[in-house]
């Protein structure tokens, strides 16, 4: 039998793909998210520099046009989710 998840809030895991340089800083795309399957503001979340440096992770995978992506990841708790970002843009949430 299985069952079917309707909400954001619903599912323990989900996947989002964010375009370097076009998309905005991660940071908040990751909060905006997060507080979209909490059902919260993303104002009434703890600020991320509480688990990670913003402004790191926002240019962590930041290269020149010419030398291509770097590769790596980079994974940390928020606000009861596991966050793992790749340098290709894939970003996995998980409801711990």
């Amino acid at each position: 039998m299985s069952s079917t998840v309707n909400s954001p809030s619903e599912r323990r895991t989900h996947h989002l793909r964010h375009e370097w340089g076009v998309d905005g800083q991660i940071s908040d795309r990751i909060i905006r998210a997060i507080a979209e399957y909490e059902d919260n503001r993303p104002e009434d979340l703890p600020g991320l520099e509480t688990r990670i440096n913003p402004e790191a992770l926002n240019t962590a995978f930041e290269t020149e046009e010419s030398s291509g992506c770097t590769a790596g990841c980079i994974t940390f708790s928020y606000y009861g989710y596991t966050v793992l970002v790749q340098s290709t843009g894939h970003i996995l949430i998980k409801k711990n």
